[in-house]
């Protein structure tokens, strides 16, 4: 009976060694680089959108896309609190561009969309052993625009506001 116990410890304690051995990916074999399509303002509204890093863990941003009325793009940063070995990450936003859409009923020739900076939370969830594709979503406030509401009412313009508060969604694949 002793000799089937320290055969069964022995066996458990060799295959944690063994266990041990296996290849785990480093943070270099992750990429920062990024290429996705979404919905939100850092995709134009609705398009593409790309990540290229700078230094660790701050990514210059642009994406273009269509923003209903006409073409709609962004520029700017992100910042990622943790680094590409993690999963899901973190990150707040910095970007100017198209963040304002107005839609004029019986009147598309005053259709016009407008250009200010915006800042957002929100995070990136890679998946996979080396995280090639995942999801990111954003919660952004738009800190200036160009469009004037109050100038628009007192020209007897009928405007339906939507708030300063936008969620962007989209799937990311690395370059």
């Amino acid at each position: 009976m002793k000799r089937f116990l320290f055969c069964i410890i022995l066996l458990l304690l060799l295959s944690f060694s063994i266990q041990a051995q296996e290849a785990v990916p480093t943070s270099s074999s992750f990429t920062e680089n990024t290429i996705g399509i979404g919905l939100g303002i850092p995709y134009g509204v609705l398009g593409v959108n790309i990540d290229i890093n700078i230094v660790p863990n701050l990514n210059f941003t642009g994406g273009i896309g269509t923003a209903i009325v006409g073409l709609g793009y962004n520029f700017g940063a992100k910042y990622f609190f943790f680094g590409v070995s993690n999963s899901f990450r973190p990150r707040v936003l910095a970007v100017y561009g198209t963040n304002t859409v107005l839609q004029v009923v019986g009147a598309s020739s005053l259709d016009k969309a407008y250009t200010g900076l915006s800042l957002g939370v929100g995070g990136q969830w890679m998946w996979g052993e080396s995280r090639t594709n995942g999801l990111d979503f954003d919660i952004i406030f738009i800190a200036t625009t160009g469009l004037d509401v109050n100038d628009l009412k007192n020209q007897g313009t009928i405007v339906e506001e939507y708030g300063k508060v936008k969620i962007s969604i989209g799937y990311r694949h690395t370059l």
